[in-house]
């Protein structure tokens, strides 16, 4: 898919863990992250905000306790795929722009889903502002999700605080190592969405 949509295709490896990472031309943008320490189809795959750093031959705290989550879940490798595919290691410097539609991105996204034993949703509360803005456009990015609902994870549902959201509620899946709150999730084992929590998610 990678050579089809003239993107860059990278191997590489770190600490015993090898790694697969497809980048745009300019390398500003990564569509897929693969982290693999064991041959074997079950796959944990991740859907997070945006790109960080890491990358085929790099890694991050995030990446790390997202591959200790797939090997509690016996899987064999870990695919990371985002909202948006813009790289940005510090998440407040993401724009509204960045969330843009790109067909490209979720061909990568719809991949990694279907190839998926579990899918961990953990993209917080910005990524979910960027996922509601796509489905405006595009309403069928629901139907990528809903088609795998079984297999769909994350920490937990959080229904957002912000006063500007009284009216109008906006849930979303909290991102691994929240900030302020980095260490939140270091122990908890992720959970399956429930379809109540998915419509909240997703249902407009």
């Amino acid at each position: 898919m990678a050579e089809k949509n003239q993107l860059h295709f990278k191997s590489g490896s770190i600490n015993g863990t090898s790694g697969v990472a497809v980048f745009n031309t300019s390398c500003t943008s990564r569509y897929f992250l693969e982290k693999r320490w064991e041959q074997g189809e079950d796959i944990l795959t991740a859907i997070m905000m945006n790109p960080s750093r890491a990358s085929h031959n790099e890694t991050d705290d995030t990446v790390d306790q997202l591959i200790s989550v797939a090997k509690m879940q016996n899987c064999h490798a870990l695919f990371v795929v985002n909202v948006s595919s813009h790289i940005q290691g510090t998440s407040s410097k993401t724009k509204v722009s960045h969330f843009d539609y790109e067909a490209i991105n979720w061909l990568f996204v719809s991949n990694a889903i279907l190839e998926a034993k579990i899918v961990f949703l953990g993209w917080g509360m910005k990524g979910q502002k960027g996922i509601n803005k796509q489905q405006k456009l595009y309403p069928a990015i629901v139907n990528t999700f809903k088609t795998s609902i079984d297999k769909l994870y994350s920490y937990e549902v959080l229904k957002s605080e912000d006063k500007k959201f009284i009216e109008n509620p906006i849930f979303y899946v909290p991102h691994p190592r929240p900030q302020g709150q980095k260490n939140k999730y270091s122990n908890i084992s992720i959970q399956n969405i429930s379809s109540d929590e998915f419509n909240c998610l997703f249902v407009r």
